[in-house]
């Protein structure tokens, strides 16, 4: 199965300034400084803004990016995927995610 990460010419050309924009700068949310009842506030994509601790939602309007420092807190990893550390997990499987209460499941 073939997974399409980013749209095809055809449908950018269709698309309307906003989702253009939100193709070309990605959206960078911290979740690891996230409060539970808060709402996430997203920064301006940039390498500058990834920290080695830090655990970040990347979208782009058509696809997710889970991006995880090497020193992401142990405790952020056991809560997200069940697992005791970054080097448990295999990169490209969600298996292990714990599904979370939220209005959409």
């Amino acid at each position: 199965m073939s997974v399409q990460l980013f749209p095809g010419r055809m449908a950018v050309m269709a698309m309307g300034v906003e989702d253009t924009q939100l193709l070309l700068y990605l959206r960078l949310i911290p979740l690891h400084n996230m409060e539970l009842e808060g709402e996430a506030v997203p920064l301006r994509c940039s390498e500058d803004r990834l920290s080695d601790g830090g655990a970040f939602l990347l979208e782009n309007g058509h696809a997710l990016f889970l991006w995880l420092g090497q020193a992401c807190p142990p405790e952020l990893i056991q809560g997200l995927f069940n697992l005791p550390s970054l080097a448990h997990l295999q990169p490209n499987t969600v298996s292990n995610a714990r599904r979370l209460p939220s209005p959409s499941n």
